[in-house]
């Protein structure tokens, strides 16, 4: 054999170029689309989609779908129609779909021509906008489909429930054949609506694109304004429908709706909005069941696909100030994401109480402490005030004692006077004495010593007279020195023993030994017995002689304690005079002033001691004054 012949044998064995295609393609079903507009639309890149994802889900498995985009919106005419005729059948002479689909009357008819000659038996699934596809003639075989419907009726019933107030519908509407098309359509259904709501039209379709716009924004308040499409202008010109769109709501001085979901969130304000996710769901699963052998109601009446739905752009309500409320119930709310405030409201409620509560927190706290400085400041100028109230009490509390004092003495003025009158006598009769010896021959100068030894004794019972009154008349701070009861009861009793010699009185002292001492001023402590024991001179001044009788006794009634107590032999006190003797200006005498006990018992209890009177039946007065004793060893 030679290799010529080889040769021919190879090229016969290999496959035809048909075959090859045919082998190339994946095996499983394919699906050949045919579609009125660009496959990058929105609209039409969502159908697909939503097509091809309902395909494999309802194959289970991968399946071939053939898109073929007619652009039937941008191009029109006899020749663009025949040029895609020739086209496609050079393109699907030998690629057999297993399912044709259509989509829009106008593809539809290409579709259901190119079938006829190239795949009469295959089945054939077209959706249409048009329900009465099935009127006209001929009529395809095998051929089932869905009916897609734009409702315009809805959406300006919508319209009029959120916009109560419209006078006019203006419907805006593109120039190709099939949105003319639909702008018949769209317009017999307005018609009844128009009627029954006298609402007067305006039709914005089939105008340039600059005197659309323009009319757009001149349009009157009471007007709302239903868009279809606008895929060309009456030049032919073409445009892309979101775009346009885009320009409407930019120019529009009224609130639009639209009836394609694709276009939501631009800024209508709603619509019966069809879904092409959904229009493709339905149209995958009606091809799939056909795929599947299933016996579709071929030839029937096209079935209505309920995919529109009324929709409502929450946005586009708070632009056009639109109340919620208008929204009639079942239309679904899109984009009805809460405002800042409506989304943080409780969170910013809860800030501005929380602040507020700071704020009353942090207010009462300053309250609290500016009344509670303004206290302490109150309280420091009446502790000041009190202080000073007190140094004055005590700097008055001490005049009065210093005047008692002098007025005591002076009351004793006679007595002293006769105290130190006596040893200035015995000192001019011991000098004179002293002279006369001196005198005589020989001198007697041991008798002279003796006098002058008399002289020196009785100057010193002068002097001591004496000091003990300066002792008593000086006035200055009190001083605080540990004092012996009895030693002061002894210098009291010696100033005035010449002058209860005089009044004709008897002093009687009963000391107690190893007495505690006292701590306090000892000019003071004096000063109250004095005042006491006056007091008794006087109360026995009715007394018979002989009969007048005091006696001075201290003692030590409680471990540290120290009483010194006066009693007289006078007719008393009356029980009811008791709790006045010790109430200033007080005093039972016609010339007394009634203040000698009241500055007594002042002294007393400022050493922290208490005096009190008692009248014993039968035994005159008795006077009690008890001291605390001070911490230190007692003295004798």
């Amino acid at each position: 054999m030679s290799w010529r012949i080889v040769w021919v044998f190879c090229v016969l064995s290999l496959p035809s170029p048909q075959a090859l295609a045919q082998e190339a393609r994946p095996a499983g079903k394919s699906v050949l689309l045919l579609i009125p507009e660009d496959t990058a639309l929105p609209a039409m890149a969502t159908l697909v989609a939503s097509l091809r994802s309902s395909l494999w889900e309802s194959q289970g498995g991968p399946i071939t779908l053939d898109v073929e985009s007619l652009d039937l919106g941008w191009a029109r005419g006899a020749a663009y129609t025949h040029a895609l005729h020739t086209w496609y059948l050079a393109k699907y002479r030998e690629r057999r779909p297993d399912a044709l689909i259509a989509f829009r009357s106008d593809a539809i008819q290409v579709a259901l021509q190119l079938r006829r000659e190239l795949w009469p038996d295959v089945p054939m699934i077209v959706l249409s906008e048009d329900e009465r596809l099935w009127e006209q003639q001929p009529r395809g075989e095998r051929v089932a489909g869905l009916w897609l419907r734009y409702d315009m009726r809805a959406t300006a019933e919508l319209a009029l429930r959120l916009l109560p107030g419209t006078r006019r519908l203006a419907l805006i509407n593109g120039s190709s054949p099939w949105e003319r098309a639909q702008q018949e359509q769209m317009v017999r259904e307005l018609q009844p609506l128009l009627a029954q709501r006298g609402l007067e039209f305006i039709d914005l379709s089939n105008l340039p694109l600059a005197e659309l716009l323009q009319r757009a924004r001149t349009l009157p308040d009471d007007t709302t304004v239903l868009t279809a499409s606008f895929m060309t202008d009456p030049s032919g010109r073409p445009f892309v429908g979101r775009e346009i769109a885009r320009m409407l709501l930019s120019a529009s001085n009224r609130p639009c709706f639209a009836l394609h979901e694709t276009v939501l969130g631009l800024g209508f304000v709603g619509g019966a909005l069809v879904s092409y996710e959904a229009v493709g769901q339905q149209l995958g699963m009606l091809t799939s069941r056909v795929l599947r052998g299933a016996q579709e109601e071929f030839l029937a009446p096209l079935k209505p696909a309920s995919v529109d739905t009324p929709t409502v752009d929450a946005r586009a309500l708070r632009r056009w100030d639109i109340p919620r409320e208008r929204v009639p119930p079942g239309v679904r709310l899109a984009f009805d994401e809460p405002t800042p405030w409506e989304r943080y409201r409780w969170w910013g409620l809860g800030a501005l109480i929380l602040s507020g509560l700071q704020a009353l927190v942090a207010g009462g706290l300053v309250v609290e402490r500016r009344r509670r400085m303004r206290a302490q400041a109150e309280l420091l100028e009446r502790q000041r005030l009190e202080k000073l109230a007190e140094l004055e009490a005590r700097r008055t509390m001490d005049q009065l004692a210093h005047v008692s004092r002098v007025s005591a003495l002076g009351e004793l003025a006679a007595s002293l006077a006769h105290e130190l009158n006596q040893p200035l006598a015995a000192i001019l009769s011991n000098a004179q004495a002293a002279r006369r010896l001196l005198n005589a021959t020989p001198a007697a100068l041991d008798e002279v010593r003796e006098a002058l030894a008399d002289i020196i004794s009785d100057d010193k019972r002068a002097g001591e007279v004496i000091h003990r009154m300066r002792a008593l008349l000086k006035r200055g701070e009190p001083r605080q020195e540990l004092h012996s009861l009895n030693d002061l009861v002894c210098e009291v009793a010696r100033l005035l023993a010449n002058d209860m010699h005089l009044r004709g009185a008897t002093l009687r002292l009963a000391l107690t030994p190893s007495l505690p001492a006292v701590l306090g001023d000892g000019v003071q402590l004096q000063q109250v017995l004095l005042n006491l024991l006056i007091n008794a001179m006087e109360a026995m001044a009715d007394v018979p002689a002989g009969q007048r009788h005091v006696e001075v006794r201290t003692a030590s009634p409680a471990p540290g304690q120290v009483e010194l107590s006066v009693q007289d032999s006078g007719g008393g006190i009356e029980p009811s005079r008791l709790a006045l003797l010790f109430e200033p200006f007080y005093s039972t005498k016609e010339q007394g002033l009634g203040m000698g006990l009241s500055i007594s018992r002042s002294i007393v209890e400022a050493h922290g001691g208490r005096l009190h009177a008692e009248s014993p039946p039968g035994q005159g007065a008795l006077l009690r004054c008890v001291f605390p004793a001070a911490h230190t060893e007692s003295l004798p």
